[in-house]
């Protein structure tokens, strides 16, 4: 990990964010690159006024956040437009390994019309993204991934391990299966212990799938720590983080535009409004449809 671009707004969740940030900064040797965004639809004087006092506190919040050797290998920046565009285009600069952001403060009407910062910056910055939740600098040592037997998932996982953030040796992965014909056997008014055969061999050909998966794309070990769960991807997340109580979630996202987005939304998004712990964000390689 060379480069990390932390971006803040200067919100406590911010100042999480940019420990952590510090924090993979000393574990990584990275360079580490601060931004603001100022709103740019207002007078120049305001602007140019908001501007200095942003990077007088961001500079003082770094040193107070770190050791010499960090702030020796820093920068910061406020530049001011729309934050979504602004951080996508100064990660694009600086050719950044990963984006770090602090948890987005929910608005339901605002998220459900719009997306949150931070999956607008996935889409759009084409990046991985750490969305730190937990006041917490210590290095991750419990990382959970979420999997299923996409290219996406591959590459999430691939994307997790070259951060340094995912240790297959160590780690665990989760998958959610949705047993086929169940609603319709029950409704038939098949036999309850038919019904449960039936998904206990669907959790068997899901382990043996995803057992496969991960070892096909060389995380076999991930498999001695494989929690396979009945329900949907986010019911499995969810089973999982109470199970094994993670500081990292690793998830791999596929962008939907516009109103397809709107109508169906993503497990991604979801669990970037709902779950607690820290979670990577990883958005499809472009060669991934």
């Amino acid at each position: 990990m060379r480069r990390i671009l932390i971006s803040s707004d200067l919100s406590e969740r911010s100042r999480r964010a940019l420990r952590r940030a510090v924090a993979l900064a000393k574990q990584f040797g990275s360079w580490l690159s601060v931004l603001h965004v100022v709103d740019d639809d207002q007078p120049q004087a305001l602007i140019a006024q908001e501007s200095r006092a942003a990077e007088a506190v961001l500079r003082d919040e770094l040193d107070r956040a770190s050791v010499g050797d960090v702030a020796a290998l820093s920068s910061v920046s406020v530049v001011a437009g729309d934050p979504f565009r602004a951080i996508a285009d100064e990660a694009h600069r600086l050719d950044a390994d990963l984006i770090v952001m602090g948890a987005h403060r929910k608005r339901l009407l605002g998220d459900i019309f719009t997306g949150t910062t931070i999956e607008r910056v996935v889409r759009l910055g084409g990046r991985p993204v750490l969305m730190v939740n937990r006041d917490d600098d210590a290095a991750y040592s419990n990382v959970m991934a979420a999997v299923d037997l996409s290219e996406a998932s591959a590459h999430a996982l691939h994307t997790a391990r070259s951060l340094g953030l995912l240790e297959p040796d160590r780690d665990a992965a989760v998958h959610g299966f949705v047993p086929l014909g169940e609603g319709m056997m029950y409704y038939a008014g098949v036999e309850a212990h038919r019904v449960n055969k039936h998904v206990a061999v669907s959790a068997s050909q899901a382990r043996t799938a995803i057992t496969k998966f991960l070892r096909d794309h060389g995380f076999g070990k991930l498999s001695n720590l494989l929690l396979i769960e009945k329900g949907t991807p986010f019911a499995a997340i969810d089973v999982g983080i109470h199970q094994l109580q993670p500081d990292l979630l690793v998830i791999g996202t596929r962008g939907h535009g516009g109103l397809k987005r709107l109508l169906l939304g993503s497990v991604a998004d979801e669990v970037l409004r709902r779950v607690e712990c820290d979670i990577l964000a990883v958005p499809a390689s472009r060669n991934i449809p």
